[in-house]
């Protein structure tokens, strides 16, 4: 049995191990809940062992991309992804007054709605 004496290899093996283990053996499933309410929406995100840090909150155009990532504590090039969920807004959301929190082990992202969402207006007519 050959032993393998490079000691730089050994660490980069034992980092990618131990953060793959760690995916494995060691992170519970992502729970997400959508609450719709009157004058909005939140969507409620659950990921046990997660720091706040390795969440990220993407909006382009009206699709809205939740995901965290576990980096390495040793080599931070080494990630790998925990979790990834694409949400596609309808135009009934204010794109521009949505809101991230994180609050006790919860991520929550508020999706709040255009206040004239449902009421009837009337529209004056211009005349040229």
């Amino acid at each position: 049995m050959k032993i393998i004496k490079d000691k730089k290899f050994l660490r980069n093996i034992a980092q990618q191990l131990d953060l793959f283990n760690t995916i494995g053996g060691g992170v519970s499933e992502t729970y997400v809940d959508v609450k719709k309410y009157k004058k909005g929406a939140v969507i409620n995100i659950w990921a046990a062992g997660v720091n706040p840090e390795a969440f990220k909150v993407v909006l382009h155009n009206n699709q809205l991309t939740v995901y965290s990532v576990l980096h390495s504590e040793h080599n931070p090039q080494l990630a790998a992804p925990l979790f990834n969920k694409v949400f596609m807004l309808p135009p009934a959301v204010n794109l521009g007054k949505i809101e991230a929190l994180y609050q006790e082990g919860q991520l929550k992202v508020k999706l709040p709605y255009y206040e004239s969402v449902g009421e009837p207006r009337e529209i004056e007519i211009k005349q040229l």
